[in-house]
């Protein structure tokens, strides 16, 4: 135990941060974690329909904030406040917030997530370039708007399927012949008449001086032109969010965190969980049992150095 009388340390307050601080805390583990939204991109969810017996869905921030409540129901520490730097030092990890404090630990949860990628087009300070339907979207409800989202995955579908009840028209662009959505999302947007579909297209520019107001597009079929539209919504990838670890860890080419089969990263004692990890399948039910998984190995790797006396 550190100086600090901390065991673990846990980056990110999103499904896999409060799922691992729920079980370190029932592991009898001091656990702090920091993060300063509770249940994490969460909020950016709609509606969750896929975990299982929520047969009707459940809002992502109602999801999220019963996994924060109930982490810190079991004794988590909650900071709320984003952690700046991740070192390491002689009992294993110190870490540093946004406010200058210091904590130290022995072992340290990863998971910390991933934010969503700008387009190459220039204009990133045009308003109305958005990245959360369910925040953003209600902005242009009675506006008769239209709205453009990029990008082919499940991400996206949700961000239709948001806007198509706010908006007059939303285009759906996307480069690929066929999208990357699997079949329910692909069948709910199927029905909407008031959505476009517009497959191998590319966004080149926007167009736009303080707001946007059309994004220039380019295809084989059509060549290259504008569109009109009163907002744009981006679903075209992910960073993982890992700025904040100080020394060398094994990471994918994309930069996300190698683990072991329990869920370790190259570092000993650092440990990785959710999406910021190299997982071939990022969802909120893989999420959350990876923290429960990482919380389990990360006591065990405490126990095992544990001085004894």
């Amino acid at each position: 135990m550190s100086e600090d009388g901390i065991d673990i340390i846990i980056v990110g307050s999103g499904p896999a941060g409060c799922t691992a601080a729920l079980y370190g805390r029932r592991l009898g583990l001091s656990t702090v974690v920091f993060g300063d939204t509770p249940g994490g991109n969460l909020y950016m969810v709609n509606s969750l329909n896929n975990f299982p017996a929520y047969v009707d869905g459940v809002g992502g921030t109602e999801f999220g904030l019963k996994l924060f409540q109930q982490a810190q129901g079991e004794g988590a520490r909650f900071t709320m406040t984003r952690l700046d730097r991740i070192a390491r030092n002689s009992g294993g990890f110190q870490a540093t917030d946004n406010n200058g404090r210091i904590l130290d630990a022995p072992a340290v949860i990863v998971a910390s997530g991933r934010v969503p990628k700008r387009l190459a087009a220039g204009g990133d300070h045009l308003k109305g370039i958005n990245f959360c339907s369910v925040c953003d979207g209600p902005l242009y409800r009675n506006r008769r708007a239209v709205l453009a989202v990029v990008g082919g995955d499940n991400a996206a579908a949700q961000h239709v399927l948001t806007l198509s009840a706010v908006a007059e028209t939303v285009y759906l662009i996307h480069r690929s012949r066929e999208t990357a959505m699997d079949a329910a999302h692909a069948a709910l947007l199927a029905g909407l008449e008031n959505v476009c579909v517009l497959p191998e297209t590319e966004v080149v520019r926007y167009v736009g001086l303080d707001d946007i107001e059309a994004v220039a597009v380019r295809s084989a079929a059509e060549g290259e032109r504008e569109i009109p539209i009163d907002g744009l919504f981006l679903a075209v990838g992910w960073t993982p969010n890992t700025d904040m670890i100080d020394f060398p860890v094994d990471i994918t080419p994309e930069g996300y965190i190698k683990t072991d089969n329990r869920l370790m990263s190259s570092v000993s004692g650092l440990f990785a969980a959710g999406d910021v990890r190299d997982t071939d399948l990022p969802q909120v039910l893989t999420a959350c049992a990876d923290g429960a998984r990482a919380a389990k190995h990360a006591a065990a790797s405490i126990a095992a150095n544990r001085p004894r006396g």
